[in-house]
């Protein structure tokens, strides 16, 4: 694409960039249904998981927690996450913003639900395991 052109000629008000690999990677929108994938806190915490820290507000005595490794990149207040988790829907998922490690446990969640050719999948590989997906283009040890 010649970037020299000025960008009225084409109807924008600026170049419009490629989207990224991440996002790509955590979200569809090839059909009307608009998945999403989540990474689970509560896995998190259940496999011990290195890089979810916690840290103190000082201003206003709460505690947060988030991932080091910006799979998701929200901080989750501790106490409304514990009180989440005692209900039967329990605190639930939060957006992935990075590839999962292999422990982590993520899942896809459909914005909408319908009937009829817009919103069948057209992208069934977006369900399968990104960290088992990122694992399969690893040459590192078969080289």
């Amino acid at each position: 694409m010649d970037r020299s052109v000025p960008a009225l000629d084409a109807g924008y008000t600026r170049f419009v960039g490629e989207p990224t690999q991440v996002i790509e990677a955590s979200e569809c929108r090839q059909c009307c249904a608009f998945c999403d994938r989540m990474v689970l806190p509560s896995g998190c915490i259940e496999s011990n998981c290195p890089y979810l820290y916690l840290y103190d507000d000082e201003d206003t005595g709460s505690r947060y927690m988030g991932c080091m490794n910006k799979v998701f990149r929200v901080e989750i207040d501790v106490a409304l996450f514990h009180e989440a988790e005692r209900t039967r829907q329990g605190f639930g998922g939060v957006k992935m913003t990075g590839m999962p490690i292999a422990q982590c446990r993520t899942s896809v969640e459909r914005a909408y639900d319908g009937v009829g050719a817009p919103f069948e999948c057209v992208n069934p590989r977006f369900f399968d395991d990104p960290a088992e997906t990122a694992a399969e283009f690893d040459l590192r040890d078969r080289l």
